[in-house]
């Protein structure tokens, strides 16, 4: 048992996991795959990995504390390495900040994965169980922990980590029920028009919005039997789940016609890129628009229709002003997607429209000038030696590429202090910087 956790409930009768709790010896034998070629190199790969992931964290952590990828690229540690590994944003920054947790707190952790003791599944475990105030007592369990991974599955280890952290943070006074910051919810499009929601909900708020959904949805379910009966079985009844999405959809659609604290309406704009050449529907995140789905667009009155060249430049638009207008900002929306220096996934709705030729300097509040930038690289740009200008040509890396010759698209490249250049991108046309 673990010093100061007496009340922590431990299974009767399983005298391997009481010893490796007490951080006593353990006998894991891995000779017992012999006989089997393949089922050796599968424990060599997986041994191979941890040493693998161990130095990656090492690297990781290192590069982060010294700054070099936004002192050389331009970039934060987290955007550099999800562009160059071609991982998720999300997925490489949470590797380079359990990597500095790792070797600033948890060495003995670290040290277990260089050895092949656990794996980096141990380690994210143990990094979203342990938080500012539990920490520095779940640091000092570290070798009962690691020893308890030698004789339990990992879904049983991942249990007892997860139980023994909340039995610290509550012992220290703190329930997560209470806790707003533990609320949050992720809205992921994807490129086949599917979008992913996922997220939590705690004290209240989980208890309102559940009764709330689980009341409309029983009202949706109700509405198609009846509807089944009536038509003899022709209209389908839906699962349970479908219904729930439709009764959220249901939900917020009658809660956009309740004015805000200050009288306006909730009005959903959707940009709909008609290609001039292709012919091809799309909305501002480059997805497809089957015709059903315009058909309910132009129905609901949500349509902002905007023409687009062939290269997918927006037809220019707007006039000289200090600040780009609603319909630049949509257009650069729709020509740049997001942030434009390149390995960025910020989407348009962070960036700032940036003047290249500065209003300061005579530069116009024209399309060709403005070019969108994340917070970040908006500051990048600014700093002394980086000088940002439109190029003659798009880059391309394909010799024949016809777009290298359209005058009409819009590109934009960087000069560093070091005299290296880099190219924008387009996030429908993501490509690696390019030194010259």
């Amino acid at each position: 048992m673990f010093p100061g956790t007496s009340n922590l409930s431990q299974p009767s009768g399983d005298d391997d996991l009481e010893v490796a709790l007490a951080g006593g010896p353990t006998t894991t034998d891995l000779s017992a795959t012999q006989g089997a070629a393949e089922l050796d190199e599968l424990v060599a790969i997986a041994a191979q990995r941890s040493r693998l992931d161990h130095r990656e964290s090492v690297l990781l952590a290192e590069i982060a504390e010294s700054g070099i990828c936004d002192a050389v690229h331009g970039h934060t540690t987290n955007m550099w390495f999800a562009d160059r590994t071609k991982q998720a944003r999300k997925s490489a920054s949470d590797r380079v900040r359990i990597a500095q947790e790792l070797h600033t707190r948890y060495e003995p952790l670290a040290d277990a994965l260089e050895a092949g003791l656990v794996g980096w599944q141990h380690v994210g475990v143990f990094h979203r169980a342990t938080n500012s105030r539990n920490w520095r007592d779940m640091a000092e369990l570290l070798p009962g922990l690691i020893n308890l991974a030698q004789v339990a599955g990992f879904e049983r280890w991942s249990q007892e980590v997860r139980g023994i952290a909340q039995r610290l943070d509550q012992n220290g006074g703190y329930d997560p029920a209470t806790d707003p910051t533990n609320n949050y919810l992720h809205l992921v499009p994807t490129i086949n028009g599917i979008t992913y929601v996922s997220g939590q909900l705690v004290g209240e708020l989980a208890l309102t919005i559940k009764k709330l959904i689980d009341g409309e949805t029983d009202r949706v379910l109700t509405r198609y039997r009846s509807d089944a009966e009536a038509s003899g079985g022709e209209v389908p009844v839906p699962s349970r789940a479908q219904a729930c999405a439709e009764a959220l959809g249901e939900m917020l659609d009658r809660g956009s016609g309740v004015p805000d604290g200050s009288g306006k309406l909730p009005e959903p704009e959707i940009v709909v890129i008609l290609n001039d050449q292709s012919g091809e529907l799309t909305d501002d995140d480059g997805n497809h628009l089957s015709p059903e789905i315009l058909r309910f667009i132009i129905a609901a009155g949500l349509i902002r229709p905007l023409e687009v060249a062939g290269s997918g430049d927006p037809l220019r638009m707007g006039r000289t002003l200090r600040y780009a207008n609603r319909h630049q900002r949509r257009a650069l929306m729709t020509r740049d997607g997001g942030c434009i220096f390149p390995g960025c996934d910020r989407p348009a709705s962070w960036c700032d429209a940036h003047h290249v030729d500065e209003w300061d300097d005579n530069g116009p509040t024209d399309i060709n000038n403005l070019g969108l930038l994340c917070r970040h690289h908006h500051r990048v740009t600014h700093r002394p030696g980086w000088t940002m200008t439109r190029t003659a040509q798009p880059p391309t890396t394909q010799p024949n590429d016809p777009n290298t010759a359209d005058p009409d698209q819009v590109r934009f490249r960087w000069r560093t202090p070091t005299g290296r250049l880099i190219d924008s991108q387009r996030h429908h046309q993501r490509s690696h910087p390019t030194a010259a």
